[in-house]
């Protein structure tokens, strides 16, 4: 889901708050690469739970910790190239499935804001499952419950540390950088789009 169907760059948002690269970095760093984040993710803390945790952690970003929190959400916004290759392989009648590491409730607000999430046959989502990529069990739990033959799937991600787990099953996998010409990877795996 995360930069492949919807943008996902914190550093726009606290930017806009911040306006310095260095403490940007420094936030990010502390906020969204630490295991309170991963613990967001896997659904075993509440957002508001977060932001108690990071409140103690870091009482000096509290200034950024609230408006952050209470607007990260919507600065994750559609990638519209790719929502209509998604729209196309429904139309062309691929089964599609979203394997996502998500906060709930982020979750919760951004499929009854996006159209596109009904376009999927199922849906695994870290923060239900309490289960996050890489870790095998997801890939497991997604292709056990859909009934899916790995090497007849093919799993994009924008991390390479979440293509490997995929590819280890059998699937085939297209590693979308920022440079990444879906449409013309896609067609490399005789996919109409």
């Amino acid at each position: 889901m995360g930069n492949v169907l919807l943008n996902f760059k914190p550093e726009i948002l606290l930017m806009e708050l911040i306006g310095e690269k260095n403490r940007v970095d420094t936030f990010i760093r502390k906020v969204i690469h630490n295991k309170t984040w991963v613990n967001l993710d896997r659904g075993t803390l509440t957002h508001d739970e977060a932001l108690e945790i990071y409140l103690c952690q870091y009482p000096e970003e509290k200034d950024i910790l609230f408006p952050f929190f209470d607007q990260w959400i919507n600065y994750l916004t559609p990638i519209h190239e790719n929502v209509e290759i998604l729209r196309k392989l429904k139309k062309n009648n691929y089964k599609l499935y979203l394997l996502s590491n998500a906060i709930i409730e982020a979750y919760n607000i951004l499929k009854d804001r996006y159209d596109f999430y009904s376009l999927f046959d199922g849906q695994v989502i870290s923060g239900f499952e309490k289960v996050i990529k890489p870790e095998k069990a997801i890939y497991n739990l997604l292709v056990s419950r859909y009934n899916l033959i790995p090497e007849e799937s093919l799993f994009i991600d924008d991390t390479l540390g979440n293509l490997r787990p995929a590819k280890k099953l059998g699937m085939k996998i297209i590693w979308l950088k920022p440079d990444t010409d879906l449409k013309k990877e896609l067609r490399e795996f005789q996919i109409l789009v």
